[in-house]
């Protein structure tokens, strides 16, 4: 059953293109993000740890620029990659300047990294944890967020799991939001999201 499921994601539901820049996530994805905004108006600006080819950071810099958020700020440890072989080209958006986004490229993990997105974080954010180390993303960048803020996980049941996070949950009597889309047919968003209480 599991080999289906794969499959039907590799076929249909995953690796589309959103503007032209090959995706990582399914399509539903983009719909809860914008239900978890919807949902969480205190939200004054997104915050993303992996910005791969850059299509899910133009959703989240739409989603910034159209509720009037602050611009998103986005994390990668590498930059644009551009290989002649073809596999993987990627070059930076045009939309990422028009619409404000901060392309970082340095170790979220760094003295300089936390220190912005502690600046940045003077009210609740969204945190989307989608680089390398997505276990350790969620558990030691949750400090930095004031009560309110949303984390998001991306890979939820495949790299990260529960047992991962529960302390971080706990600590910071974290919610659930939109639990049941997280690992649901058809979509597979395999992604959770948690408020902060504490």
């Amino acid at each position: 059953m599991k080999e289906e499921i794969i499959l039907q994601r590799q076929k249909g539901r995953w690796w589309k293109t959103f503007l032209g820049i090959r995706q990582r996530h399914t399509y539903w994805l983009y719909k809860v993000i914008d239900d978890v905004l919807n949902e969480n108006k205190q939200i004054a600006g997104i915050i993303e740890i992996g910005t791969g080819a850059g299509a899910l950071s133009l959703l989240l810099g739409l989603e910034c620029y159209e509720r009037g958020l602050k611009p998103l700020l986005t994390y990668d440890i590498k930059d644009w990659v551009k290989e002649k072989s073809g596999q993987f080209y990627y070059k930076e958006p045009k939309l990422f300047k028009l619409l404000g986004i901060k392309f970082v490229i340095r170790d979220c993990f760094s003295e300089a990294s936390t220190l912005e997105m502690k600046e940045y974080a003077d009210k609740p954010v969204l945190l989307f944890c989608d680089g390398g180390k997505k276990k350790r993303e969620f558990k030691e960048l949750t400090h930095l967020l004031p009560i309110g803020s949303i984390v998001a996980a991306h890979d939820w049941n495949n790299e990260i799991l529960l047992e991962h996070i529960q302390e971080t949950i706990d600590k910071y009597a974290m919610l659930p939001v939109c639990e049941a889309e997280w690992d649901s047919p058809p979509d597979y968003i395999e992604t959770c999201f948690w408020r902060k209480t504490l």
